[in-house]
């Protein structure tokens, strides 16, 4: 017989039985059936020199299976094709993990396609466990299920050089044998949680766990029900996007209820949804998010409603987020509706050098200070809407540091309650430097001192530049219904602004007014000024750190004069749905337009009423505009009815 120079042999596993096959492949194929022929299968690839594929067809596979590997073999355990996730089951029947898989060298391992039960008989097994050395762990398309009254550990991946976990849905029960849902710990590398779902992991566990990783994504995932819905740990780099992180945070004894991240390193957060979740009494709070130690956190695009935390720490809260980072920047996100007890920070509370840009703050309150925010270590606070906030000190804003710049906020019917209580809209302390330029701070209440600002001065050295503000239309209890300023400092101007009621004496107080703004609809939420307002050019364009543009996006000086508050007098402005800004809508601009609207979508094309989706009202408009020829004029009346037909 003529010998062939190079072939393997496939292993046919049959009703138990198994019978050797010649095949020319570079890798060993198991077909297997039965719980014997599975561990059989498990055993051999372990001892083999060359990659293995064990194919699984449907059943209930009962035991503790185990693969422990030495050699350079990579390992693909997948379902027989056909076959889906739901018709193979693997369970350990309550004594120990359903599957073990070690290997000690360099060989990749995948698993994908099936169910494992979290069946263990105690708290600290798995389900699934992989412990490689320097490999590539996959485990795609699997559920980790538990039983009634089961315990134990959905996915645990305790070593490996990259881990990637796909598609996956892990569910836990309330019983409190339950506890994390996927644990990733030493892996050095990069571990990827991608498109997963991971609900009801209590009894003092996490939805995702992950330890000391250089870089970990979690993104796409619904991450709901959890004792926390996910803790980083030790992890240089983490990003978060596009994730539903919702109702975590019940049976943890410490920490936030919806992301937690410890460490040193870098933390992205970016399109997340944020909702309900809870920081327990024990932590410094963080209902939505608790980012403690980073060097910097960055917060891009995410909604933050109903998270709730109570501090154990008289520093501690923030509702929807505590952050302690060495710089922490939030642009384009919104609270709403988040709460804070025995702490400060309804929306956020933020320690480090901060920077707040284009997020909205509305309806968030605190027990203590910074109903919709409060910042401490210095901070960039520009272009924020903060309306409707509570507190007992800063309403909608409280911020305390060596140097603020507070630009282009919009900060309305905030209010703070209690005798002593200061800052309807915001409170604000700079032990240095206060650059508070073109803010509209109107319609905030105070129980006791500045309906609308409280400005603290502390020491001697501050220095407060006070420009192109409106301040105007608030109310007081005690003094100071607009303005409450306290303490000496080195000098305090306050010079361009429209104000009324004023407690405290400033160094510099020139050039202001007292009237009317005329806003065009504050009850509606419209406080851009009307045409004849003696807001209009009435600014100082060397104020200090004067904003380039307004809260709109629009320059902010326009024929060489600048207006006051937060925006600018314009009637050249175009429509949102006009993307080529042609002052004509067509036919192909509405119905895009109308398609964001029936979608509930945001409209990146601004002007927008806020970060939300189209609004009815300018979708109509559109609509109107597009019927009656497609050209249009802005006549500077409010919107979005200040878009006319035809030309003026």
């Amino acid at each position: 017989m003529k010998k062939t120079p190079y072939c393997e042999c496939l292993l046919l596993f049959v009703t138990g039985a198994f019978v050797l096959s010649p095949m020319a492949a570079r890798a060993n194929d198991y077909h297997v059936n039965s719980p014997q022929t599975l561990q059989n299968a498990l055993t051999l690839a372990a001892a083999s020199s060359v990659s293995n594929n064990i194919y699984v067809t449907n059943g209930y596979y009962t035991g503790n299976f185990n693969y422990n590997s030495a050699n350079v073999n990579s390992l693909t355990l997948l379902a027989e094709p056909g076959v889906t996730n739901t018709q193979i089951t693997i369970d350990s029947g309550g004594t120990g993990s359903s599957m073990n898989i070690m290997g000690s060298a360099t060989a990749n391992i995948t698993v994908q396609g099936m169910t494992f039960l979290r069946n263990s008989g105690g708290t600290i097994s798995g389900g699934l466990q992989i412990a490689c050395g320097n490999t590539a762990i996959l485990v795609n398309g699997c559920l980790f299920l538990s039983p009634t009254n089961s315990s134990g550990i959905g996915l645990e991946i305790t070593s490996g050089l990259n881990a990637t976990i796909t598609n996956c849905v892990v569910v836990g029960t309330a019983n409190s044998g339950n506890r994390t849902g996927i644990s990733v710990s030493g892996v050095t590398g990069i571990v990827n949680v991608q498109n997963c779902t991971v609900v009801t992991n209590l009894g003092g566990g996490e939805g995702i766990d992950i330890f000391s990783a250089s870089v970990a994504n979690v993104v796409g995932s619904s991450i709901q029900g959890n004792g926390c819905g996910v803790s980083l740990s030790g992890v240089n780099r983490a990003t978060l996007s596009a994730n539903l992180i919702a109702g975590n945070g019940y049976g943890v004894p410490y920490g936030s209820g919806g992301v937690v991240y410890q460490g040193s390193g870098n933390v992205i957060l970016s399109n997340n949804t944020f909702t309900g979740n809870r920081g327990n009494n024990y932590s410094v709070g963080g209902g939505g998010v608790m980012c403690y130690g980073a060097s910097s956190a960055t917060f891009t695009g995410n909604t933050f409603t109903g998270n709730t935390a109570s501090s154990y720490y008289t520093y501690g809260g923030g509702g929807g987020v505590f952050c302690n980072a060495t710089t922490a920047t939030f642009t384009g996100n919104s609270f709403t509706g988040n709460s804070v007890g025995n702490g400060v920070g309804g929306g956020i509370n933020c320690m480090g050098l901060v920077t707040l840009i284009g997020n909205t703050f509305t309806g968030n309150s605190a027990t203590f200070s910074g109903g919709g925010a409060s910042c401490s270590g210095g901070s960039t606070i520009s272009g924020n809407t903060f309306q409707e906030n509570t507190a007992v000190s800063g309403g909608g804003l409280y911020a305390v540091g060596p140097t603020i710049n507070l630009m282009d906020n919009l900060v309305v019917k905030n209010a703070v309650s209690g005798t002593s209580s200061q800052g309807g809209g915001i409170w604000v302390d700079a032990s240095a430097t206060l650059n508070m330029i073109n803010n509209t701070v109107t319609g905030n209440t105070s129980s006791g001192s500045g309906g609308g600002v409280a400005y603290v001065v502390t020491g001697t050295v501050e220095l407060l530049n006070i420009y192109n503000n409106i301040i105007w239309g608030n109310l007081a209890t005690v003094s100071g219904g607009d303005v409450y300023l306290s303490g000496t400092g080195q000098q305090k101007v306050f010079d361009f602004n429209d104000a009324d009621s004023i407690y405290g004496v400033f160094d510099i107080a020139l050039n202001n007014i007292d009237f009317s703004p005329q806003f065009f609809n504050p009850i509606s939420g419209d406080y851009h000024t009307q045409s004849t307002s003696p807001c209009i050019a009435g600014g100082s364009t060397g104020a200090p750190s004067l904003p380039a543009t307004d809260l709109d996006g629009n320059p902010r000086i326009l024929n060489g004069t600048v207006d006051l508050g937060c925006y600018e007098f314009t009637t050249n402005v175009t429509h949102p749905a006009d993307t080529n800004a042609l002052f004509v809508i067509t036919s192909a601009e509405f119905n895009a337009y109308a398609a964001a609207w029936k979608n509930a979508l945001i409209w990146t094309n601004g002007p927008n009423p806020g970060p939300n989706p189209v609004q009815a009202n300018y979708m109509t408009r559109a609509g109107y505009l597009m019927t009656n020829g497609g050209a249009y004029y802005n006549d500077g009346s409010a919107r979005p009815v200040n878009w006319k037909t035809n030309s003026p």
